[in-house]
């Protein structure tokens, strides 16, 4: 029976996966009369798609993202036993020229899995094998460089080891984050298409001021801190910011409190971090206190209650008190 079942938090894997399918049962022709992509229908929709006769003309494929259908949540379609009954019978009498892409994404990095307890997740494993397809967390490297490797010697792009590893410590475990990066070092690589370090430190973003922002703090280097800030909030709201150093304190509050106590890679686990850039955080933390941490991740939280709150107009008001206000 054509039915495929894809689920997990790497998008980009299912995507591929997805036109995989496409390609291997439409090949190059692919229209609007063979191929119909639908997102988290209403029950009437689902239940129609799976009911769809083939054309006489060929194959047809319906791919539908159904995460409601299958996960847990507040977002979650809540059908009835009729309806159930429904979308089984239909599941089990799908034409054999009409192929079913069921797709359920689920959250990045939460574990979240499709609810094996529902009667329509029990029918789909009776009729296919469904497929997973996870994220990557940053400490695995030895994971993520052949797949990146691979994904270069697609677009005719080679890149060693070394500057796989570069590219994880700077963009993050997303394959569709070094999927856009790929394409602009193909670009800037153009036609030697070799990828050098200096590459990747010149073309790919990596939010730059964001993490020197990070270490001027921790430097307590206040006068290129304010500096900085002023840049940022020229070009965004204060929010993406004042969020991002939030975590980031926090993850330091986070490494002074374990480091010591058990190895860097246990501890890169442990905090969902790349390695390298763990011990790099180690190092900067070195001569920091961890009652400077606390106090500082206090502060912060006050200036964002302040700002949202309305109680300071000015986010540089809301910084200055988060730096110099408390006990830091």
């Amino acid at each position: 029976m054509p039915i495929h079942f894809l689920w997990g938090d790497e998008d980009y894997l299912i995507e591929k996966a997805t036109n995989k399918i496409k390609k291997e049962i439409l090949g190059s022709d692919v229209n609007e009369l063979n191929y119909r992509a639908v997102d988290n229908p209403s029950f009437s929709l689902f239940s129609e798609l799976i009911r769809t006769n083939a054309m006489m003309f060929g194959d047809i494929v319906i791919q539908i993202k159904c995460q409601k259908y299958f996960l847990e949540s507040k977002s979650k379609e809540k059908l009835d036993d009729k309806q159930v009954a429904e979308l089984i019978n239909g599941l089990n009498n799908i034409s054999d020229r009409v192929h079913l892409i069921l797709i359920c994404e689920t959250p990045r990095g939460e574990k979240k899995k499709p609810d094996s307890r529902k009667k329509l997740y029990k029918e789909i494993l009776k009729l296919t094998k469904p497929e997973e397809f996870p994220s990557y967390r940053s400490y695995e490297e030895y994971k993520l460089i052949p797949i990146i490797k691979k994904m270069a010697n697609e677009i005719e792009l080679k890149i060693n080891d070394s500057e796989a590893s570069l590219l994880i410590q700077t963009v993050g475990s997303s394959l569709r984050d070094i999927s856009v990066q790929l394409e602009k070092l193909k670009l800037y690589a153009h036609p030697q298409n070799l990828v050098t370090a200096q590459m990747v430190k010149d073309v790919v973003s990596s939010n730059t001021d964001i993490f020197n922002l990070v270490d001027l703090i921790l430097a307590k280097d206040w006068a290129k801190t304010m500096n900085l800030i002023n840049e940022i909030l020229q070009k965004e709201h204060f929010l993406p910011s004042l969020a991002f150093l939030q975590t980031s304190i926090t993850n330091m509050l986070k490494i002074k409190l374990y480091a010591g106590s058990m190895s860097t890679f246990d501890l890169a686990i442990k905090l969902n971090q790349n390695e390298f850039v763990l011990k790099k955080n180690i190092e900067k933390l070195a001569n920091v206190q961890l009652q400077d941490l606390v106090n500082l991740k206090i502060n912060l939280a006050n200036a964002e209650y302040s700002l949202k709150s309305g109680a300071i107009k000015d986010p540089m008001t809301a910084y200055e008190l988060a730096f110099f206000g408390g006990n830091i």
